[in-house]
């Protein structure tokens, strides 16, 4: 125990300071990047194999063809949602503007469910079997998957730059 100046008793130990803490300099700015990298991680799915098909022969063993992003329609909108996502996060800055990232990103989940979804027919009309002997049957491979993923990626850190940018400005 200490008596300060006035006479008064005091305590040693820790000092709270329950001031807020300053703002950061950059607002929202993991969200930017984040937009930024997984937008360019879109762009490279388009172009990685989305699906394929399988095939079993019982004489010669297993055959495998793959279908890139890019030679469908829905990969071909892919790769311009993710060129969208990383120009919207390279021109956001700091502004909220990066929340506009979101929209790209959610039109790319749903085409991307579209296109796993096969409203043509065509992978219903690629798998047979025969017996034993042959069986053909359509795959969904590593690109689809990492294109969802870094979709959903561009969609949450659009929607964190907006609730960022909202608490910045408070």
């Amino acid at each position: 125990m200490c008596l300060s100046a006035a006479g008064r008793r005091t305590y040693p130990g820790p000092v709270t300071d329950l001031t807020p803490p300053a703002a950061s300099a950059a607002p929202g700015r993991t969200a930017q990047v984040g937009v930024v990298a997984t937008g360019a991680l879109l762009v490279v799915a388009a172009f990685l194999p989305w699906a394929g098909v399988r095939a079993d022969i019982a004489v010669l063993g297993s055959l495998s063809e793959s279908v890139r992003g890019v030679d469908d329609w829905s990969g071909v909108l892919t790769l311009v949602a993710g060129i969208a996502a990383v120009v919207i996060g390279v021109a956001g800055g700091e502004r909220p503007f990066t929340a506009l990232a979101a929209l790209p990103g959610a039109v790319t989940v749903a085409v991307l469910l579209v296109f796993l979804s096969d409203p043509q027919g065509r992978g219903r009309n690629a798998s047979f079997s025969v017996g034993d002997l042959v069986r053909v049957e359509p795959t969904v491979e590593y690109g689809w998957f990492v294109a969802l993923a870094a979709a959903l990626a561009v969609t949450g850190f659009g929607l964190a730059a907006l609730t960022t940018g909202r608490r910045a400005r408070r």
